[in-house]
């Protein structure tokens, strides 16, 4: 039996420890994993020619540099089809109605089994 392509996931987060704990649950879940530590970095992947199921972003980035909602809202008019999930552990729900009422969050902290769900939720 031939195994399925695992998706691809595209994770911004500042936080080393943060982002390396993601990477690590979303590897274990079979995803394949590209993570950005900042606005920049990101941007370098979505101008890629490398196919990108989810942005994983978080909201809250360092001063001075754009959130995850701007990166989020950037990289689908990059690429129309791409899906987009939010992190955060700050921000209020109601903080996303600007990005539309279909923007999906994640708060923080979750477990593997919650980030795996919310991410199979979103691509589907």
């Amino acid at each position: 039996m031939q195994s399925l392509p695992s998706k691809h996931v595209l994770i911004v987060e500042d936080d080393e420890t943060y982002r390396r704990m993601v990477e690590r649950m979303l590897a274990a879940g079979g995803y394949r994993v590209t993570a950005a530590i900042d606005f920049a970095s990101a941007m370098r992947v979505l101008e890629s020619e490398e196919t990108i199921d989810l942005l994983l972003a978080d909201v809250r980035m360092p001063a001075g540099t754009p959130h995850g909602l701007s990166i989020g809202r950037i990289a689908q008019l990059r690429r129309g089809s791409l899906k987009v999930l939010y992190m955060t552990g700050a921000y209020d729900v109601r903080d996303f109605a600007l990005f539309g009422q279909d923007a999906r969050v994640l708060h923080k902290p979750f477990t593997a089994g919650e980030l795996v769900a919310a991410i199979e939720a979103a691509i589907a």
